[in-house]
């Protein structure tokens, strides 16, 4: 085979995948058995070899720096074949004293090396120079591949510029839409779903979900619902229900709750206790977790609360059966609100709204109430009304309950009373039964030992048995009790030090 064929060869073989030995060992022959000189096809062979896997950057500048010791000058060619390699092993350096050399030469790149170049600088992290490098190529009319939009927007989504990567898509869509593969639309849409990016979501969700171009999971497409939720758009939350109703699996609890968010963040207080009413159809009774959003929008304004009870009696009076969870929240806003008095007005109509009538929630909202007024009397009506009505009472009421007698300065016998009702009521729930809060029996306690009660030292036992933590509380009632030295108790001069210090050690 004759040199020109050779030649022909290597130029060739460079241009395969995979073929760095092959050019070394090509250049190899022909220097050291065809005994050729070192010339420009040679290095720019071996330069563009390492675009291969097996190269790499140094190789590159050893290669260069071999070129300028014998005195031959790259021309363009063999800096886009340096280019090129240095888009697979970046060196943000050399990449740079290459491109001044080329500037200085008076060089100007390709539409292959400037694609060269932005992927380098995308590889080096470099992604502000490396947009303002695509600018350019804009600017200047170069024709810019789609795989190289695709790199630089998988890129900055890994790096978390979802910004960045979104005002790409909006550029390529205005420009270049066709060319958009569906993975790339879909693998946008993960990511800002994932992230929570509003915007992003919104663009692909017009533009692609809504004209069934782009079929998401249902994981995704929870995922927008959630977004949807997080950002008060109802229409974005409908759509994304819409979908999510037309599939196999039946919708929960957990789909429905974003759907209320969305609209109750709108203020669409009428669609939003629709919800409640679909919730209540579709046999998933909502509760007061359900209702937090609708109970964060009507406790910020008094007047959204009063509006709120006119939208259920429009709901009620269109024929829809309203869920003991609608009234119970707006019952609640008014007491968040601090009008406990129309709270206790507007219950005594809940009939009107629901036909099933007030739950043990709709009492322990009003408990609440009643307890945060220091309404001992009402707390002791609310009671009697459970009582009447066959409203079972839970844990949380027998704990407002007792709260609600704490407030009584005189007398505080009825917390006793409702106390051991409590324990008796729940002896077969799990973990040991029924018992106050660590917050109610703290109350409790300290109150016992401002009347000198000795029954503080046995609720003192019982939450050290139940495992709620009383160590500064126990410190405190030895500190501050005035009373009689009960057996087995030591006063609070009686406290040994050795035992308070090994309790602290345990801290």
């Amino acid at each position: 085979m004759s040199i020109p064929q050779m030649h022909d060869l290597l130029r060739k073989r460079r241009t395969e995948r995979r073929a760095y030995n092959k050019v070394a060992d090509l250049v190899e022959y022909l220097v050291c058995v065809r005994g050729e000189k070192p010339a420009l096809i040679h290095y720019d062979s071996l330069i563009r070899a390492n675009a291969d896997s097996m190269g790499s950057a140094a190789s590159v500048r050893t290669l260069l720096e071999d070129m300028k010791e014998s005195a031959i000058a790259p021309d363009s060619g063999l800096y886009h074949g340096a280019l090129q390699a240095l888009a697979i092993h970046p060196d943000y350096i050399l990449r740079a004293e290459i491109m001044q050399e080329m500037k200085e030469r008076w060089l100007g790149l390709s539409p292959e090396g400037w694609h060269s170049l932005v992927v380098g600088l995308i590889r080096d992290r470099q992604y502000e120079v490396a947009m303002d490098k695509l600018d350019e190529m804009h600017s200047d009319g170069i024709t810019v591949q789609p795989w190289l939009y695709d790199i630089f927007m998988f890129q900055l989504c890994e790096a978390g510029e979802l910004d960045e990567a979104f005002n790409l898509l909006k550029y390529r869509f205005e420009n270049s839409r066709n060319e958009i593969l569906s993975t790339t639309w879909y693998y946008l849409m993960d990511v800002f779903s994932s992230a929570f990016h509003y915007e992003g979501v919104k663009f692909i969700w017009k533009r692609r979900v809504e004209t069934e171009s782009l079929v998401l999971s249902d994981g995704m497409t929870v995922a927008v619902l959630n977004l949807a939720a997080r950002h008060s758009d109802p229409e974005l939350a409908t759509s994304a229900i819409r979908i999510l109703s037309g599939r196999r699996s039946a919708l929960t609890a957990s789909h429905y709750e974003p759907l209320l968010n969305a609209y109750a963040g709108a203020g669409d207080l009428k669609t939003a206790f629709r919800v409640l009413v679909i919730m209540a159809k579709a046999n998933i009774e909502p509760d007061t977790s359900t209702t937090r959003p609708l109970f964060l929008k009507l406790s910020a304004s008094t007047e959204l609360t009063q509006q709120a009870w006119s939208e259920l009696e429009s709901l009620v009076q269109a024929g829809h059966t309203i869920p003991v969870a609608a009234p119970n929240v707006v019952i609640e806003a008014y007491i968040q609100a601090g009008q406990f008095e129309q709270a206790v007005e507007l219950y005594k109509s809940l009939h009107e709204i629901c036909k099933s009538g007030p739950n043990t929630e709709t009492f322990n909202v009003l408990l609440q109430g009643a307890s945060r007024q220091a309404r001992k009397d009402r707390s002791i009506f609310l009671a009697s009304e459970m009582q009447a009505l066959g409203v079972k009472p839970d844990m949380l009421t027998y704990d407002r309950l007792i709260l609600a007698c704490l407030k009584d300065q005189d007398d505080f016998e009825d917390a006793f009373r409702y106390l051991e009702e409590m324990i008796e009521v729940g002896a077969d729930q799990p973990d040991g039964g029924w018992w106050m809060r660590g917050g109610t029996a703290n109350v409790l306690i300290k109150r016992c030992v401002e009347k000198n009660d000795v029954r503080a030292w046995s609720l003192l036992d019982e939450m050290a048995k139940r495992g709620i933590d009383s160590f500064q509380l126990r410190d405190w009632v030895h500190q501050n009790w005035k009373g009689l030295e009960v057996q087995g108790r030591d006063g609070p001069a009686g406290a040994k030090s050795e035992d308070k210090l090994a309790a602290w050690s345990t801290l």
